[in-house]
């Protein structure tokens, strides 16, 4: 034990224990502190093998940020780890290597020389952890690690938010996983930004809706109520990809996860591409209806050409159903013709519109994403096709359809710039990093330039996913910035939080992530290559894993805190995932309802035998290396 840890604990103590120890003082009792022995060469799990080496990971955004600090809080382990090689004709404690010489020095640990500050628990090998950064994703990662992507620096283990991926995808055979970490991905919108704060829009791909006076659309708001409210929609606070069919429960390429990224611009009825707000939000009861045509010359009205809802009224629309709007006398119900092109009404109205939006009281309320267009289209954000978010939430909107619209990627109803003057030719779409909705801000500046109203609505119609450790913790990923004269930097800014939109009726708290309740919960691996893995990096990988179970970690002696209490304190608290350890229990879901396997034990491997002893359960996953001397 080191004199620091004895000053850290004393400082703690109580007075009573101070007595007594200076009281053995007093009598001339003493204690020796004996500096450590030497660990076990090359044997789980940290298969010190005396080496100073550097370990590198690619891949995940996700996890780039936390693994950072878990790669510092090891290398600052290996401030107290073994004593190196310093002079020529000294005991290496891996004197078997043949690069192991005297000209080598501060390369090796020596043999018999720890002090009393010698940390044999965590880094002793002083080993050093980089973060790369050459291709990020969760598969290119992979891809680099098994060689099937060039990286220009070697690549150890993998950071990855998906499990494994295929060989046909850029894996490969000898890959293992282990999971450090649940998250989740949630969709996200902005249902507290209200354009019309800003002005009314003038620009045509925005000025039929409401006379360009729009408001916050995502939290309910329809063409026709007050920009103020209240509204008579329904926000969208919950995306379901079982839901969508007659009975509200068939899923597959009728929900309406499927029918907003997944579904091709092809398919028609309840599969149809949901590209209008409305199909989310005007669900009733108080049904609203635009651009109407009414006389007050005649007593029934029409939808007018180009009408979002088609030449057709609802059939949600019935007879008796009361009738509200510019123009309708008080007391007004349908009295024919429900389910036609023209409906009749009890009285007639008294002006003339084209363009007249009228509220029907259905006396129910239709199934989210069967709902009426009105005309505001949905922007659906896409994401970097390379990360494991995007693959995640490819497979929850993709669950149930074989080989359907996300099969490759995610991005197929990607929206691109609405305005004709800013728009590429081709018109691209927008392809956000995974993880900063910030993003979003910047492709509605580009589109419209010092114009805060459109930029505004673009925003505000906008869906988006990412990841809920980065949402919870980085509040920058999951903010968008509206300045009020439409220019960066001038003016005053506005700052907007996304929120969060359940899936499946469920929050994405600790314990639906932990149990896989959540529909999008996965799993943060490290992934290694069990040809190939290296000592050094076997020994970081474990050293997350373990809780304390199958070694005792050190004493932090910058912190006075145990090394493992600070694991879970940067996963946990710091990047705000959910830990698993070797000790995790198998969660209560084995599958969450993306069908993408969620697991919460590989950092255990099971029963395995390591050095001819037989462990049990608790033992980190890499138990073997695939040299003794790397």
């Amino acid at each position: 034990m080191s004199t620091r840890k004895l000053r850290n604990r004393l400082a703690g103590a109580a007075s009573v224990g101070i007595v007594a120890a200076m009281a053995m003082m007093v009598l001339g009792t003493s204690v020796a502190y004996a500096a450590p022995g030497d660990p076990s060469f090359e044997t789980a799990p940290h298969f010190y093998n005396g080496n100073v080496e550097t370990i590198r990971s690619e891949g995940s955004d996700t996890t780039f940020f936390m693994m950072q600090s878990l790669g510092d809080l090891y290398e600052s382990a290996g401030l107290y780890g073994c004593t190196l090689n310093n002079a020529a004709a000294q005991t290496l404690f891996n004197s078997g290597d043949p690069a192991a010489t005297s000209t080598n020095e501060e390369y090796y640990c020596q043999a018999g020389a720890n002090i009393d500050t010698t940390d044999v628990n965590d880094n002793w090998d002083r080993t050093e952890v980089s973060v790369g950064i050459d291709d990020i994703g969760s598969g290119a990662g992979q891809e680099q690690l098994c060689g099937n992507v060039p990286s220009p620096l070697p690549v150890d283990f993998a950071r990855s938010s998906k499990p494994i991926i295929s060989t046909t995808s850029g894996g490969c055979s000898t890959e293992a996983e282990m999971g450090y970490a649940k998250d989740a991905v949630p969709a996200v919108d902005y249902q507290t930004v209200n354009p019309s704060t800003y002005g009314t829009s003038a620009a045509s791909a925005y000025d039929t809706i409401n006379g360009g006076n729009v408001g916050p659309v995502a939290d309910g708001w329809l063409p026709g109520d007050p920009v103020g409210g209240p509204y008579n929609g329904t926000a969208f606070a919950n995306v379901s990809n079982v839901d969508g069919g007659a009975s509200d429960n068939s899923g597959g390429a009728d929900s309406t996860a499927y029918r907003l990224w997944c579904a091709p611009s092809s398919a028609t009825g309840l599969a149809a591409q949901i590209t209008d707000w409305g199909s989310l939000t005007n669900l009733g009861p108080n049904l609203e209806l635009v651009d109407v045509t009414t006389s007050s010359s005649v007593p029934t009205i029409t939808l007018s050409a180009g009408a979002p809802e088609g030449t057709t009224f609802p059939s949600a629309v019935a007879n008796g159903d009361s009738v509200s709007g510019p123009g309708i006398q008080s007391g007004t119900t349908v009295s024919g013709g429900a389910g036609t092109s023209t409906l009749t009404l009890s009285k007639q109205p008294s002006a003339n519109s084209t363009t007249a939006t009228l509220t029907f009281a259905i006396g129910s309320t239709l199934f989210q994403g069967q709902g009426i267009p009105d005309g505001i289209p949905t922007r659906i954000v896409g994401v970097n096709s390379a990360s494991g978010t995007e693959a995640t939430f490819a497979n929850y909107a993709e669950s149930g359809v074989s080989s359907g619209g996300c099969s490759s990627n995610l991005n197929g109803n990607a929206a691109n710039d609405p305005n004709p003057a800013t728009a590429p030719t081709p018109n691209s779409a927008h392809i956000a990093l995974e993880n900063n909705a910030a993003q979003i801000e910047e492709f509605a500046e580009g589109d419209w330039p010092a114009d805060v109203v459109d930029q505004a609505i673009e925003v505000a119609t906008s869906i988006y996913f990412e990841s809920n450790g980065v949402y919870n913790t980085d509040p920058f990923a999951g903010e968008t910035q509206l300045w009020s004269s439409g220019t960066p930097g001038t003016g005053t800014a506005t700052i907007y939080t996304a929120e969060k939109i359940t899936e499946n009726g469920q929050t994405p708290t600790s314990g639906h992530i932990l149990n896989n309740q959540y529909p999008t919960a996965r799993t943060l691996f490290n992934i290694y290559r069990t040809d190939t893995v290296r000592a050094s990096t076997a020994g970081f990988l474990n050293w997350i894993c373990d809780a304390n179970s199958d070694f005792t970690k050190g004493t932090d002696n910058r912190t006075g805190l145990n090394y493992d209490n600070e694991i879970n304190t940067f996963i946990t608290g710091t990047y705000g995932f959910v830990q698993l350890t070797d000790t995790s229990a198998a969660p209560a879901i084995a599958t969450p309802a993306d069908n993408q396997p969620a697991p919460n034990t590989t950092c255990a491997s099971g029963t395995v035998v390591v050095g001819g002893v037989t462990e049990g359960n608790g033992i980190p996953a890499i138990t073997s290396v695939a040299s003794p001397n790397t």
